[in-house]
């Protein structure tokens, strides 16, 4: 139990943004584990999200919808680095 709660703190910063920009727009995205992208991409299409700005107004909803995937596709110990660059990514591009 103390495992999921830490994973799913570590990945709350999943979903990052940029006001009116394309995920493309933003070079700090490509920093992302590949493992990572789809499920991130396919939680935001989830959400009605296109655009970065998007992502980050739904960024919860992003976080727990991709949250298994990020897991299940990348393990713990890269699910991490993909919150770590997802955080980056939002900095970079903010």
């Amino acid at each position: 139990m103390q495992l999921t709660t830490f994973v799913v703190a570590a990945l709350a910063g999943i979903a990052f943004a940029v006001p009116q920009a394309q995920v493309t727009d933003c070079p700090a995205t490509s920093a992302i584990p590949s493992c990572g992208m789809p499920c991130i991409s396919s939680a935001a299409s989830a959400a009605g999200c296109s655009d970065m700005n998007c992502r980050c107004s739904k960024s919860a909803v992003i976080q727990a919808s991709a949250l298994n995937c990020v897991l299940g596709n990348c393990g713990l110990e890269t699910a991490l680095k993909v919150r770590s660059a997802a955080a980056a990514a939002c900095t970079a591009c903010t």
